[in-house]
C-alpha cells in the first residue's frame, strides 16, 4: 500500500467518527423553561436508573401539548436512550398543566403522571 493511501485512510477514519457523533448528537426533549415534572426512579438495573421529564411541548391552538419522556439511565451528551411516552395531555395554561401533571409518582407497579401510567413492564423493555 502506498503511503499516501494509508495516510488518507487513517485520516478518513478519525473524520467518519466526528461526523457520526455530529449526527447522532440529540438535545434534551425540551429546555428548563418548559418543565413542568423532573424526577429520578428506580429500577431493576440500579437506583435512579429513569428519568421522567414532563415538559409542555410548541404547539398550535388553544391548549397546551403536554409530553413526556423516561431517560433511561443518566443521559450523555451525544448518546442517550429514552421512552418517548409522546403527548400525555393537554392543558388550558401553565398553571393547569402544573396542577394536572406535576406530581411524578414511581411504583412498583410502573410510572404514573397524573392521569397517563406508563407499566413497569413496558418501562424496563430496553434490554
Amino acid at each position: 500500500m502506498k503511503p499516501a493511501t494509508l495516510l488518507i485512510a487513517l485520516a478518513a477514519v478519525p473524520a467518519a467518527f466526528l461526523a457520526g457523533l455530529g449526527l447522532t448528537y440529540r438535545a434534551e426533549a425540551a429546555p428548563a423553561g418548559r418543565t413542568v415534572a423532573m424526577s429520578w426512579g428506580d429500577g431493576r438495573y440500579g437506583p435512579a436508573f429513569y428519568g421522567a421529564h414532563v415538559y409542555v411541548d410548541e404547539g398550535e391552538g388553544p391548549a397546551l401539548p403536554v409530553r413526556a419522556v423516561v431517560y433511561i439511565h443518566r443521559p450523555g451528551r451525544f448518546m442517550y436512550y429514552v421512552h418517548d411516552c409522546g403527548e400525555i395531555g393537554r392543558a388550558k395554561d401553565w398553571p393547569e398543566a402544573v396542577a394536572k401533571f406535576g406530581t411524578i409518582q414511581w411504583s412498583p407497579e410502573g410510572l404514573r403522571i397524573g392521569d397517563y401510567f406508563l407499566p413497569r413492564g413496558q418501562l424496563e423493555n430496553h434490554r
